[in-house]
């Protein structure tokens, strides 16, 4: 990466590929998934419907809220967390009702984390800002691809939950990186 991109941004986007790797990984098998929990093709549409709107709520929630500032670290963890949470929680769905639960919380944990990152990485990029978003938009779509390729050899080789417990590790990773390397805080020069 470029000089001027300092480890802060560095971090904030690597973790950001991380948890892009990790659900990316499901998303071209997800109405396979849904059709082997006994749901169908619009069970997947209601699925992701489920999971955008709680995104759109607790997006507009915690982002707007007074403490949501003082807290934003606190927020960018919690939802790492429950994305890995959820992730985990695709082993033991077994209907589309515990699905598109499964959705919900998905959406929360992207509540949390979307407007903690963007806060952190908006802070973090003082000069060229089109340039950091654009390595950060183009490597998500790179990661996002592979991730699509290795997901379903996974689940192709393997099993839907070889996959979750895949997806929960690097969320998990995730969260500790936030944890112990501070985005926060790191230094930006």
């Amino acid at each position: 990466m470029p000089n001027s991109f300092s480890r802060q941004r560095r971090l904030l986007v690597v973790i950001s590929l991380l948890t892009t790797f990790a659900e990316s990984m499901l998303v071209p098998m997800y109405a396979v998934f849904t059709e082997s929990v006994g749901g169908s093709i619009l069970d997947a549409g209601i699925a992701f419907a489920c999971f955008s709107m709680a995104t759109g709520v607790f997006v507009s929630l915690v982002g707007t809220r007074p403490c949501f500032q003082n807290h934003v670290k606190t927020f960018l963890v919690l939802g790492f967390l429950g994305s890995a949470a959820c992730d985990l929680s695709y082993i033991f769905v077994q209907n589309r009702w515990q699905l598109f639960g499964a959705q919900v919380i998905a959406g929360l944990a992207t509540g949390l984390v979307e407007p903690a990152w963007d806060s952190l990485f908006t802070d973090a990029i003082e000069d060229s800002s089109a340039r950091h978003w654009s390595i950060w938009s183009g490597g998500t779509h790179l990661v996002a691809g592979v991730a699509a390729l290795l997901g379903g050899v996974i689940v192709a080789y393997f099993s839907f939950k070889v996959l979750f417990v895949s997806m929960g590790i690097i969320d998990m990773f995730a969260a500790f990186l936030a944890v112990r390397e501070n985005p926060a805080k790191a230094p930006l020069a």
